[in-house]
C-alpha cells in the first residue's frame, strides 16, 4: 500500500493538459483561460464625467455660466467652450475640451440658459483617460477560471473568443452483474446502481464532459468490447472491479487494453482499492465499488486531477481548519482514514460534524456531505469542540 500523498504525485507525474481552443463568450463560462487577456485600448478611451451635471473651466466657477451645448454617452459636444460658458453633461460622455471640471447637478441653480455653481470647491468628476487601464494591461490573467465578472472583462476589451483549455472528456465503465438501472426494483440478489449518477453529477458539477457511461457485466470480453466502442476520452473511469477477486477483472483489462499500471493500493480508508494507470497521454482509474469510497478518493483525487489537466495546478486538496461538533468517528485502522462530514459556518468559522456511515456501501450515509475530516490514528485523540483541519469538497 502506498501513501495518499504519493499516489498524488504519481498522477500527477503522467497527467498532461488539455490543449488550447478558443470559444465564443457565450459558451466560454467555467473555462480556464490559458492566454493572458490584455486591454486593446485605454479604458475610459477619453475623459468621461462621472456624473450629471455640467462642464466648465475651474477659473469661471464663481461667475454665471450660460449653457451652450449638451454632451451624453456616445454623442460629444464638439464645439469650442468659450470663457463664461458651460456644457450640459451626463454620466459617461465625453468631457469637451478646455473644460477641467464636472459640477454634478444637486450643486447648480439654473434658470433658463443660465446656471450658478452654488458649491464651488466640489470634486472634478472627471474619470481621467486609462485611469482603469491601459492599452496592453492585462485585463483577466491567465489561468483564470471565467465567470461572469470575466466574461464581462474580456468582452469590454474587445476579446470575443478567448483562447482557454478544453474541458477533459471522461468515459466511465460501470460494471457488476448484481445492478439494475434505478427506475427498476430489484430481485434476488440484485442492487439498483448508485455510481453511474454519483460520477455522473459529480462530473456535470465541474463543468466536466461525460462522453459515455456504460454497464457492464463482470466480463473481460464485454470489457473490452465496451472500451473498444468509447468515444474520445482523456481519463476512464471504471467503478468496480478494483479487488482481485474472481470476477474483478478491471486490472486484466486495462492491461489488455495496453495501460501500465502504476499502483493498486493505497493506505487509504474508504478506498483503498484504487487503480491507477496510464496509455500515453490517457489515464484510467479503477473505483472501489462501494459508493462512499467513490465519493472520496474522487474528492482525493479525481477532482484536483481534473482542475489540473485544465490549469496545470499541482495542489492537493487545500485543508480548511474548522470546530469538531458532535457525530461518531470511525473506529481505529491502521490506514490513513478520510471521512465524510457535513462543515457549515458557525460562530463565525466552521463546523465539522462526521456523518454517521454505517459502511463504505452506504450511499444514503453520504447526504450532506461535503468535506472530508483526515483522521489521525487513532481516532480517539479528536475531542468535540477542538481545531480540526478538515478538505471542503465541491
Amino acid at each position: 500500500m502506498i501513501p495518499v500523498h504519493e499516489a498524488w504525485h504519481a498522477i500527477l507525474a503522467h497527467a498532461g493538459s488539455t490543449e488550447t481552443v478558443r470559444l465564443p463568450l457565450g459558451k466560454a463560462l467555467g473555462r480556464i483561460l490559458r492566454t493572458a487577456a490584455r486591454a486593446d485600448a485605454d479604458s475610459p478611451p477619453f475623459d468621461v464625467s462621472a456624473m450629471d451635471g455640467y462642464a466648465l473651466r475651474r477659473a469661471d466657477i464663481t461667475q454665471a455660466l450660460r449653457v451652450t451645448g449638451t454632451a451624453q454617452a456616445g454623442a460629444a459636444f464638439t464645439g469650442p467652450l468659450r470663457p463664461g460658458e458651460c456644457i450640459r453633461i451626463l454620466t459617461g460622455a465625453p468631457v469637451p475640451a478646455g473644460a477641467d471640471c464636472i459640477v454634478k447637478q444637486e450643486d447648480i441653480t439654473r434658470e433658463g440658459d443660465s446656471i450658478r455653481v452654488r458649491r464651488p470647491d466640489g470634486p472634478d468628476y472627471i474619470r481621467r483617460r486609462g485611469e482603469n487601464r491601459r492599452r496592453g494591461d492585462i485585463v483577466v490573467p491567465a489561468g483564470t477560471r471565467l465567470g461572469p465578472p470575466e466574461l464581462a472583462a474580456l468582452a469590454s476589451a474587445g476579446i470575443h473568443q478567448p483562447e482557454v483549455a478544453r474541458t477533459p472528456r471522461c468515459a466511465h465503465l460501470v460494471t457488476g452483474n448484481e445492478l439494475v438501472a434505478p427506475d427498476q426494483t430489484p430481485i434476488g440478489a440484485q442492487i439498483r446502481d448508485s455510481n453511474s449518477t454519483l460520477i455522473a453529477t459529480l462530473l456535470a458539477r465541474g463543468g466536466i464532459e461525460l462522453v459515455a457511461q456504460v454497464g457492464l457485466r463482470d466480463e473481460l470480453a464485454a470489457g473490452q468490447a465496451a472500451a473498444a466502442a468509447l468515444p474520445a476520452h482523456d481519463v476512464l473511469f471504471i467503478s468496480g472491479g478494483a479487488s482481485v477477486g474472481d470476477l474483478d477483472f478491471a486490472r486484466p483489462l486495462l492491461e489488455a487494453l495496453g495501460y501500465t499500471l502504476h499502483f493498486h493500493e493505497l493506505n487509504l480508508r474508504p478506498g483503498k482499492p484504487l487503480v491507477f494507470a496510464s496509455r500515453g497521454a490517457q489515464l484510467a482509474f479503477v473505483l472501489p465499488g462501494n459508493p462512499v469510497s467513490h465519493w472520496v478518493v474522487f474528492q482525493l483525487f479525481l477532482a484536483p486531477l481534473l482542475e489540473h489537466l485544465q490549469t496545470g495546478a499541482a495542489a492537493a486538496p487545500a485543508r480548511l481548519t474548522g470546530r469538531l461538533a458532535g457525530g461518531r468517528l470511525p473506529p481505529p485502522d491502521n490506514r490513513q482514514t478520510f471521512w465524510p462530514c457535513r462543515a457549515v459556518i458557525a460562530g463565525g468559522g466552521y463546523e465539522v460534524t462526521p456523518l454517521p456511515l454505517a459502511s463504505s456501501g452506504d450511499s444514503s450515509g453520504l447526504v450532506g456531505a461535503n468535506a472530508l475530516l483526515p483522521v489521525p490514528t487513532p481516532p480517539g485523540s479528536l475531542l468535540s469542540g477542538q481545531a480540526v483541519e478538515f478538505i471542503l469538497c465541491p
